[in-house]
């Protein structure tokens, strides 16, 4: 699996039913179909922001870069539907967890080999119960919590923060 540069026509892997900002931003088992799409922004010219796509799979995305100490905030959005089945629950199996392990494993070998990135974090949401396999895979860990750090379901959720440091 490959990062390449975003082109305007990978537009609808930008708008998908997940969390905004999340580390794996899968939908939520319980999102509602009557809820707004969230969708990132497409790129601008932004010196601490990069943003790549796997064709017609998902969209990576390199935020609050830290050129100086080789740090970033990773969000990784697949296509919309990705990793649930058509009631919007989320689908069990190989498939679903070979694909966000390879999602998680090229995001981050991109950030340490392309963009020299030794620090690599993000926000999971643990209400939207998140599939944590693929992180702890690729050596993301707990790192702390931000009680109240989104609102979820119509209520303020904590959040956490999952990082992952690479040496060498």
């Amino acid at each position: 699996m490959r990062l390449v540069a975003y082109r305007s026509s990978d537009a609808p892997l930008l708008t998908g039913y997940r969390l905004p900002g999340e580390l794996l931003g899968v939908r939520p088992a319980d999102w509602s179909d009557a809820a707004e799409p969230h969708r990132i922004s497409e790129p601008r010219e932004r010196r601490d922001e990069r943003l790549y796509v796997v064709r017609d799979t998902a969209y990576v995305r390199y935020t609050e870069i830290d050129w100086a100490s080789g740090q970033a905030r990773l969000e990784i959005g697949p296509r919309a539907g990705e990793g649930r089945d058509e009631s919007g629950a989320r689908e069990h199996g190989e498939h679903e967890g070979d694909l966000l392990g390879a999602l998680v494993d090229a995001a981050v070998t991109h950030g340490r080999r392309v963009l020299n990135l030794r620090r690599l974090h993000g926000w999971v949401t643990p209400a939207a119960r998140p599939p944590l396999a693929p992180l702890r895979a690729a050596g993301f860990v707990w790192e702390a919590v931000v009680p109240r750090g989104c609102w979820y379901a119509g209520a303020e959720v904590e959040r956490e923060i999952w990082g992952l440091v690479t040496h060498g």
